[in-house]
């Protein structure tokens, strides 16, 4: 389920949330096994979990103790849990069980794949089609839900959830009046609740209707015809005797603006063409001489009949008589010492296999035999010249693009030709957005309009796979460069969750661990990341830089050797590290060798940079450009962070102290989060009881305490888009 948590949700509520936010890992009632925390709100905790018993995802909801503990409250929720059972719509999710088990109170649902009615909002206003066709599956739903003697009492778009396959589902029916129950307070949210709701009285029908005609207004914020707007009003009026009262009611008088096709509340199935459908033959086994063991022989046969019937896109036959034309797959078994088992292809290419002749490896034989041929059909499936070179396309450009930041614009042309060929890959389409930010920060003249095109990228990425952490991946990078670290903790930790495999989700949540200040958990990740790809040179330089902070200078040493020797240079990271150690014959040598590199990648910022060390008093001659560098043009606020970093420093060896705090503000106003180089950096050791730099620090290290929550916290950041009550 994709869910958002609450706006309104006070830190006393997330913190009476968390005694519930500890279960990841654990089985609740000997059924379900809790996977993963979706998410925290005012009655407690949601989880992604699996119900044993059925084989099934579902979202699970877990009280708060404190609530868990007030009789009328549990009485209540058993209410309202039998109520919406009642309720079987497809524009309804669906409640299935209320159980107590542990000491904890807990309600299962229906996990819905896909994103909140008011997540989607953050993107503005929609066309008044796909407005009116969201309202009319609501009210399709709320129809339902009416006639069954539920009202929900909160519709808002959180509660609004519009599934991946483009369902629309109203969520949580009847949870807001239990989260209240015994407290006096109000059910439901107020800027979408009728008068009457908001008077005490009892919420009905028509309640809903008004909170949905409020939330009809809001997807569509904007000038509408006066038809429509009469519909709306008609909706949301104050009196209940002059406003539309029931939900069908609403429906009829939205269908005027209603798009063809939007119509949500029915999902589309389109049958198979006859042509993609495969066919295999399982012959019966061959007799032996013997017969001795043919009884395995046959078990296998049925056994294998019956798994390949489940699945997709195949017609399994137990003969080839029935057949007109050649079947794509054709099975034989022969029973001798060993089960020896002949698949043939269509093309006329045969798979040989043998397996163990025993009752004990007929389940196991016959699996292995149904994926082979599932395999072949996705490779059939997937077998076309085109998608070939773009995938090869993709894979040497996603090597430069992560590891070869001087080639980066080349992997840009990779991934721009593989899109051409397969236009629907979404991790070209990611991985392409992931180069164009890293071509963006390093020359902002050459991709100036790099950025709205990667967020298009990744979005739409996201939006495709959801599962996917490529898209995760860009979005949190895109995150970094608008000046928002928390948003990029979130997306990092969703793409670890989706991808735990993945090195570049392990380097890229361990380096904001890094600037963070958590040493430890930092190098764990980039460790991780290192085990799963030993030539990560960027993991490798974020450690030398941790390394050159604490003054571990021996192995800064060992490890940028190392570097050197594989070709892994980065000459500006040496001259860094060089002047925080007062080496000026390193930095005076460094100086000659990047000018050129100046010139591309950091135009009039470096080599003023090493005027002012190799010279303090080229400071006043130079401060006035470097700090204009810290604030031009550029859109990327990571770069323009990090020149402010360089050019702090520089403030700091020349001794300007004023320049220093203003330098730092102008970071921190940009999204600074790097605790540990403010607090490790040498050349800042006398700045740190500086007034303006004690009170830059306090919000810094504020930002670094919030992404380690997004990170390692109870509960998700806001983009990680879990509903709860």
């Amino acid at each position: 389920m994709s869910w958002t948590v609450h706006d309104s949700l006070s830190p006393v509520q997330l913190t009476q949330g968390r005694a519930e936010a500890t279960l990841a890992g654990e089985t609740l009632a000997s059924r379900y096994d809790v996977l993963e925390l979706l998410g925290i709100g005012g009655m407690g905790a949601v989880y992604r979990a699996r119900d044993r018993e059925l084989d099934e995802m579902v979202a699970l909801k877990v009280v708060r103790r404190e609530l868990a503990e007030v009789p009328a409250m549990i009485e209540r929720f058993r209410h309202e849990v039998k109520l919406a059972r009642r309720v079987t719509h497809i524009n309804v999710a669906r409640t299935f069980e209320l159980g107590t088990a542990d000491g904890l109170t807990f309600c299962t649902m229906e996990l819905i794949e896909g994103e909140s009615l008011a997540r989607r909002l953050t993107h503005g206003p929609m066309p008044i089609g796909e407005a009116v066709g969201i309202a009319g599956a609501v009210c399709d739903g709320l129809s339902a839900a009416h006639a069954a003697g539920v009202v929900h009492r909160d519709i808002k778009p959180d509660n609004i959830l519009v599934a991946y396959d483009g369902r629309v589902v109203v969520a949580d029916f009847g949870v807001a009046a239990v989260a209240v129950a015994g407290t006096g307070e109000l059910s439901g949210t107020l800027a979408y609740m009728a008068p009457e709701q908001a008077r005490g009285e009892p919420a009905t029908p028509a309640s809903d209707v008004f909170s949905l005609g409020v939330v009809l207004g809001q997807m569509i914020a904007g000038a509408i015809p006066p038809e429509l707007a009469a519909v709306i009003a008609a909706a949301t009026a104050p009196e209940r005797d002059a406003r539309i009262t029931s939900a069908a009611a609403l429906r009829r008088a939205l269908e005027p603006w209603a798009t063809p096709g939007t119509r949500t509340s029915q999902r589309m199935r389109v049958a198979q063409p006859a042509d993609d459908i495969a066919t295999v033959v399982v012959m019966a086994p061959h007799r032996t001489a013997s017969g001795e063991r043919q009884y395995l022989a046959t078990a296998v046969h049925e056994t294998v009949l019956a798994r390949l019937a489940k699945t997709p896109r195949l017609r399994v036959l137990p003969r080839a008589g029935a057949l007109t034309d050649k079947p794509t797959f054709g099975i034989e078994l022969h029973m001798q010492d060993q089960l020896e088992v002949r698949i043939t292809l269509e093309t006329g290419a045969s798979i040989f296999q043998k397996y163990p002749a025993a009752v004990g490896n007929v389940v196991a034989t016959a699996e292995a035999i149904a994926s082979t041929i599932e395999a072949e059909l996705v490779r059939m499936e997937h077998y076309d010249d085109k998608l070939q070179a773009a995938h090869d396309l993709f894979w040497q450009a996603r090597h430069l693009a992560y590891r070869d930041l001087t080639r980066v614009s080349e992997a840009i042309d990779m991934l721009q030709r593989a899109r051409v060929l397969a236009p629907h890959d979404v991790r070209i389409s990611a991985t392409l957005a992931i180069a164009m930010i890293r071509a963006a920060f390093f020359r902002p003249r050459d991709f100036a309009d790099a950025l709205p095109e990667a967020r298009l990228l990744a979005t739409a990425a996201v939006t495709a796979a959801p599962a996917l952490a490529d898209g995760h991946i860009a979005l949190g990078h895109l995150e970094l460069t608008s000046g928002q670290p928390v948003h990029a903790a979130s997306h990092f930790r969703m793409a670890i969750a989706r991808a735990p495999h993945l090195a570049e989700a392990h380097e890229q949540l361990g380096r904001m661990l890094l600037e963070a200040g958590y040493f430890d958990l930092a190098l764990a990740r980039l460790d991780e990341a290192l085990a799963i790809a030993p030539d990560l040179r960027s993991a490798k330089w974020e450690i030398t830089r941790a390394y050159a902070l604490d003054e571990r200078w021996d192995e800064v040493d060992r490890m940028i050797a190392d570097l050197r020797d594989a070709n892994l240079d980065r000459p500006l990271s040496r001259a860094r590290y060089a002047w925080w150690r007062g080496d000026m014959d390193t930095v005076r040598e460094l100086r000659a060798q990047i000018r050129d590199v100046d010139r591309v990648l950091w135009p009039e910022v470096v080599d003023s940079l090493f005027g002012v060390f190799l010279d303090k008093q080229q400071w006043h001659a130079n401060a006035s450009a470097l700090m204009a560098a810290t604030d031009n043009a550029t859109p990327n606020l990571r770069r323009r962070v990090f020149i402010a970093q360089l050019t702090c420093e520089a403030a700091a060896f020349a001794g300007d102290s004023t320049g220093v705090v203003e330098l730092l503000e102008h970071a921190a106003a940009h999204g600074l989060f790097d605790l540990h180089w403010l607090d490790r950096c040498v050349l800042l050791r006398p700045y740190r009881e500086v007034p303006g730099v004690v009170k830059v620090r306090k919000q810094i290290a504020a930002r670094a305490e919030a992404i380690l929550d997004a990170l390692y916290g109870d509960h998700v950041a806001a983009l990680s888009e879990t509903q709860v009550a």
